[in-house]
């Protein structure tokens, strides 16, 4: 069973490995490429059900199997120490990677990470069988979530970006497959905040939180804890939505190259 499906970008004299977030692909880091290219030489993979990668099975993986197939797609690409990027839903490989791999890693870059505060419906819906059913049967019979949705939005329950987000991630047969394998499979991709704190101030890894200023769904409060037990942690905002994070720190990493 293959984890692991990747692009490389750029010629950098570092290592950037990328994960993207749920419905997308490598493809949402080409602008790391334009803008970061000459700074670093970036595999961008593609979560399983993503892109090119052609993994099928919805059954969960842990992370020490994350981990063995990452240690040998190192040990072909002759590897030594890279840094990671993980935005939204690929925060939680971020985070796996981080865990088995901290002494080799360089830099840390988490633009709206999942995984540093689990969502309630995320736990509600994958953590027994009864749940996984219902959450299967609801998401692919999605006409009254749609309705609640909306009537959850008209009555301000939820915040309309918060909606659009939620209508667009299942308003087709092909998103929704996609959202029940993930959320299913990456299940066991979780993390205490203590030991990710206890982690980076063991090894002193950099690591940049990139949050978004509009961003309802990963709101910029989310790191404040661990930014505040980590000194070697950072908080920047960026006056953005959650959606347009990952160009937008593009942007700003060229900007601030360019004054170095």
């Amino acid at each position: 069973m293959s984890l692991i499906t990747y692009h490389r970008w750029g010629n950098g004299p570092e290592v950037l490995v990328a994960f993207h977030g749920i419905g997308q692909s490598h493809q949402i880091y080409q602008s790391w490429a334009e803008s970061l290219g000459t700074l670093y030489t970036i595999y961008a993979f593609d979560l399983p059900f993503h892109g090119a990668n052609t993994h099928t099975s919805d059954e969960a993986f842990s992370k020490a199997q994350w981990q063995a197939q990452f240690k040998e797609f190192l040990t072909q690409q002759s590897i030594e120490d890279f840094s990671i990027v993980g935005f939204s839903m690929g925060g939680r490989f971020a985070l796996a990677t981080l865990e088995g791999f901290a002494s080799r890693i360089r830099h840390v870059f988490l633009l709206a990470p999942d995984g540093i505060r689990e969502s309630p419906y995320y736990t509600l819906a994958v953590r027994n069988t009864v749940s996984r059913s219902i959450f299967k049967y609801t998401i692919f019979h999605v006409s009254w979530l749609m309705k609640l949705a909306q009537w959850l939005g008209r009555v301000k329950l939820i915040h309309p970006s918060t909606m659009r987000f939620a209508l667009w991630m299942l308003d087709s047969p092909e998103k929704r497959t996609r959202v029940y394998h993930s959320w299913i499979a990456f299940r066991h991709l979780r993390f205490s905040p203590h030991s990710l704190i206890h982690l980076l101030n063991q090894q002193a890894i950099p690591v940049q939180f990139f949050m978004g200023e509009f961003d309802r769904m990963m709101p910029p409060e989310l790191v404040n804890h661990l930014c505040d037990q980590v000194p070697t942690a950072s908080r920047i905002i960026l006056r953005c939505g959650h959606n347009h994070l990952i160009q937008h720190t593009a942007e700003y990493l060229q900007r601030k190259k360019l004054q170095a």
